[in-house]
């Protein structure tokens, strides 16, 4: 195999494991309640994809900053989601939030 194939697949499975648990979130919304059971369906398959994909991921990166990135990334793409399509409303301090939480992922990989 190529080796630059290889090291980037750690950082491709994250980046799966970012855009299932993003699409899980997603269609568990809009179960609501799970009273949609394809949609809360579809969420749970994506869900325990995004766990997989995030088990892979850490076959070839740190835990700390594959959990770090998958996690921050989720909330950050997930709040700016709902903004946009639920109409959800993000208060200033909890932008300061996703900015503080995008710095210590941003730290957590410098260290």
């Amino acid at each position: 195999m190529n080796v630059s194939f290889i090291q980037a697949a750690p950082f491709l499975w994250l980046l799966l494991a970012v855009t299932f648990e993003i699409a899980g979130t997603y269609l568990l919304k809009l179960s609501d309640g799970m009273s949609h059971r394809v949609a809360g369906a579809g969420g749970i398959v994506f869900v325990m994809g995004a766990f997989a994909a995030l088990a892979q991921a850490i076959k070839g990166m740190d835990l700390a900053v594959a959990y770090a990135v998958w996690g921050g990334a989720g909330l950050v793409i997930t709040a700016v989601v709902g903004a946009l399509v639920f109409g959800q409303r993000i208060r200033p301090v909890g932008w300061l939030g996703i900015v503080l939480v995008v710095a210590g992922v941003a730290a957590l990989k410098l260290v």
